[in-house]
């Protein structure tokens, strides 16, 4: 297969379906906080140091014990030290606990102000990572509600982690009673040897209850076309954008006037050389309502970037659309699966995260991932392995397709992508967790999935509506793709019609 540039200037394999891995690609008042588990928490090995955020995760007062043992509290019996150790999950730093003796441990956090006086029915998720040194060494966490400092209710889980692994460990606690605050506490057993624990990373997530992910900063900045309010950063509190890529960065003027509504969302890609030209794209977009949700590659390697030979550049975008008059979400290195090392990746968006969103407060960045790889691809791609850490990352973006009737290698597909079922449900799950908004950054199904079903589009959207997803951007486009996404025929029009209409964008200036 010859391969053509992509729409970000460089070679790349066509654009497929993601019932395969790599998609084709190249090569393919202060409260008190302990941390919670699931019953079946996540194990990785220790995981190569990555920048913290400044001070921890935003939940928890120094979570990733950046500042030493600051905000952290412990009683035990017998006595028992707590320290920092350099083996850490992320940063610097982790919390050490360590005791002369078998025995019971507690260690108390502080949860940042923002994380406590929620209101009845509030869902907080806590999560920590946890390092034992010692076979069978039993971890319980306990979650309290508490009211005007009376005890309400609790919520108890307990593992026995595997020696010398980090474990994740985290739970979603549902409040009852308004005003109330959450109370965590990690506690300890070892009756047989000494305790020996490392944590990292801790963090308290809260989101509202309704469609969407819980935004950091969601001030209310306007609402939208379908009466819901949107931040800043142009996170809707309910709803979703609907809208398109539309062939090479085109005008979809003439789209719209096709199917009878402007785009609430129009996703382009450039490479690192069009700042300018994805500026002056966006400032045109927000004149007509569209909310731009560009892609860049970078200007150097992901290496590089990490160690900040990029940032001048990140820096100058971020000022650049800082002075635009509206949201704009930006992700950097969309799809990385399958080219190069996904550690250093995911270091290089650590690095950006916070330097974009501090310079802009009106961008939201975003992670863009194929959604494949993550949920039935290789461990490398996992979410709990390349998802960035430490950082706040406002929308995960996933590229999922039906690929129904698509005919690769001379064989014609003839599996119907359960996108509800096998993607929904299971990322409406993982983001609130992550405590992250999410949306199809890019979605589409082939001229014969839709004769198999002509209102896939408008069904596909309503139920990402109902799993809180909070965009969705359709492929339009002949670029790079090896199905029929395109919507050329009167029928299709018609489903994307029926799909858009009534559906949130930003209102006119």
């Amino acid at each position: 297969m010859t391969r053509s540039p992509d729409r970000e200037g460089r070679p790349r394999a066509q654009r497929s379906s993601p019932i395969h891995p790599i998609r084709n690609r190249a090569a393919a008042a202060v409260g008190t906080a302990a941390l919670l588990l699931s019953t079946a928490p996540s194990t990785l090995p220790s995981a190569t140091a990555a920048p913290a955020a400044a001070g921890g995760p935003a939940g928890v007062v120094n979570g990733g014990a950046e500042r030493g043992t600051s905000g952290w509290s412990l009683t035990s019996s017998p006595k028992a030290r707590l320290t920092t150790s350099a083996t850490s999950r992320s940063g610097d730093r982790a919390l050490r606990v360590r005791s002369a003796r078998p025995g019971t441990v507690r260690l108390d956090g502080t949860a940042a102000p923002r994380a406590t006086r929620t209101p009845a029915g509030s869902t907080t998720t806590a999560r920590a990572w946890v390092r034992s040194a010692v076979r069978g060494q039993r971890v319980t966490l306990v979650a309290r509600e508490l009211r005007g400092g009376s005890w309400v209710r609790s919520e108890r889980r307990a593992v026995t982690p595997v020696a010398g692994t980090w474990t994740r460990l985290r739970v979603p606690m549902t409040t009852t009673r308004a005003r109330s605050t959450v109370e965590l506490r990690l506690v300890v057993r070892s009756s047989g040897s000494r305790v020996r624990l490392l944590v990292d990373d801790a963090d308290l997530v809260g989101r509202r209850t309704g469609a969407g992910a819980a935004s950091p900063d969601a001030a209310r900045a306007g609402t939208l076309t379908n009466g819901c309010a949107y931040s800043a950063r142009g996170i809707p509190s309910c709803g979703a954008y609907f809208g398109a890529a539309y062939g090479s960065n085109t005008d979809p003027t003439a789209f719209e006037s096709q199917v009878g509504r402007r785009l609430g969302v129009r996703r382009t890609f450039y490479n690192a050389s069009g700042v300018d030209s994805a500026v002056r794209q966006a400032r045109t977009d927000l004149a007509q309502g569209r909310l731009p949700w560009m892609s860049f590659k970078l200007p150097h390697s992901w290496e590089q970037m990490a160690s900040g030979a990029g940032d001048a550049w990140a820096t100058g975008l971020a000022r650049k659309l800082a002075a635009l008059d509206g949201p704009v979400w930006v992700a950097f290195h969309h799809e990385p699966e399958g080219d190069g090392d996904i550690a250093a990746w995911r270091r290089m968006q650590e690095r950006l995260a916070p330097l974009v969103r501090r310079t802009a407060p009106n961008v939201a960045y975003t992670v863009v991932l194929t959604g494949w790889n993550q949920l039935y691809g290789a461990s490398t791609y996992s979410l709990a392995n390349l998802w960035p850490r430490g950082v706040k990352i406002d929308v995960a973006g996933f590229d999922i397709y039906n690929g129904f009737g698509e005919v690769k290698d001379g064989k014609k597909s003839t599996k119907w992508t359960e996108i509800d079922r096998d993607y929904f449900a299971k990322i409406q799950q993982w983001a609130a967790d992550e405590g992250v908004a999410w949306g199809l950054a890019e979605w589409g199904y082939t001229d014969e999935a839709h004769q198999r079903d002509p209102d896939w589009i408008q069904t596909t959207y309503e139920k990402l509506v109902a799993r809180g997803g909070v965009a969705a951007a359709y492929f339009n486009t002949e670029l790079n793709s090896a199905g029929s996404w395109r919507i050329a025929s009167a029928s299709k029009r018609q489903d994307f019609a029926d799909a858009i209409d009534g559906t949130a964008a930003l209102r006119l200036p």
